[in-house]
C-alpha cells in the first residue's frame, strides 16, 4: 500500500487507520497497523488534534480478530494517556475496552461494565455527544 519511501505523516496514517477500522476493512488497517506499530508507546498530538496510537492499533487489532492482541493494546493506551491524564483518550480507550470484554469475555462483564461507566461519565463532563450516545447504548441505557 505505501512505498518504502513514503513519508507520511502519522498524524495522517493514524487518522487513515481509524477510517479503516470504521468502514470494516480488515486489509487496509493491518496495513497500516503495521507502519504504526512502532509508536504504539507515544500519543499523537500536533497542532490540530491528539490521539493515541495504541488505541487505534487496539481497535485494529479487535477488527483482525486477535482480541488478546486488541486487549494489551488498549491496556498500553491507558497506561500512555493516563500518564499525560489525556482524559478523551482515557475515556475513548475505556470505551472500546469496555466493547471487545462485553463482545468477547462475557465471564469480564463486570470489568467492561466499570470501564463503561468511566466512560459514561467523562463523556458528558467533556460533552462528547457522540462518544456519549454510543457508550449509552452499549449499556442499554438509550435505543439502539
Amino acid at each position: 500500500m505505501f512505498p518504502e519511501d513514503d513519508h507520511t505523516p502519522a498524524g495522517e496514517l493514524s487518522l487513515l487507520l481509524e477510517a479503516a477500522v470504521l468502514v470494516g476493512s480488515a486489509e487496509q488497517a493491518g496495513t497500516l497497523a503495521q507502519r504504526l506499530v512502532p509508536l504504539a508507546g507515544l500519543p499523537y498530538i500536533d497542532h490540530r488534534n491528539g490521539t493515541c496510537m495504541a488505541r487505534h492499533l487496539g481497535a485494529a487489532s479487535a477488527l483482525l480478530g486477535d482480541f488478546p492482541q486488541a486487549e494489551t493494546y488498549y491496556r498500553q493506551a491507558l497506561e500512555v494517556c493516563g500518564k499525560i491524564q489525556f482524559r478523551p483518550e482515557i475515556a475513548l480507550t475505556r470505551l472500546q475496552l469496555s466493547e471487545l470484554l462485553l463482545d468477547h469475555h462475557p465471564d469480564r462483564a463486570g470489568e467492561a461494565q466499570a470501564h463503561l461507566d468511566f466512560a459514561i461519565a467523562e463523556f458528558r463532563a467533556m460533552k462528547m455527544t457522540p462518544s456519549l450516545e454510543r457508550a449509552l447504548r452499549r449499556k442499554g441505557m438509550v435505543g439502539a
